[in-house]
């Protein structure tokens, strides 16, 4: 059965909850500071949260991306739910809310990079049309590997 969830605004009151999430995602924490300046300064970031009932009957923030718009560009940087909460949708919401922020702000193409070892995510970028458009050579680090970048229209 789904958890009950929603979505909304990623804000910097939700940065502590940032570098837990990233760790069980495999993503790479960027600093309390980068992301109070993403969320806070520059309007250009944007992000959303899905945040689930848990057990405690408090809602707990399970899912977020965080992308930016750069004229007509919608780029994701960063999209992660919990293992736990994976494969219920999630990913896909907050995938959707993106890109309709993004057309809100006038872009009419989504660009992400990811890992090329990262199959699961290829494919859930696949589900959403997306299509290889280049690569990065040693992009990641820790380990150093190569990225696919992945675009799409919106």
């Amino acid at each position: 059965m789904a958890a009950q969830s929603y979505l909304s605004t990623l804000s910097i009151e939700d940065i502590p909850g940032l570098r837990p999430l990233e760790t069980v995602t495999n993503l790479s924490f960027w600093g309390e500071e980068n992301y109070r300046k993403f969320l806070a300064e520059y309007p250009e970031y944007f992000g959303c949260k899905v945040v689930v009932l848990g057990e405690s009957s408090e809602w707990v923030m399970v899912g977020f991306f965080l992308a930016r718009s750069l004229f007509e560009n919608l780029e994701i940087l960063k999209v992660g739910v919990e293992p736990a909460y994976q494969r219920q949708g999630m990913g896909t919401q907050l995938m959707e809310a993106a890109y309709a922020e993004g057309i809100k702000r006038g872009c009419r193409r989504c660009f992400l990079e990811v890992r090329k070892s990262n199959q699961c995510a290829i494919d859930f970028y696949l589900r959403h049309r997306f299509r290889f458009a280049g690569t990065r050579l040693n992009y990641y680090s820790n380990p150093v590997e190569d990225a696919w970048i992945m675009e799409r229209d919106l």
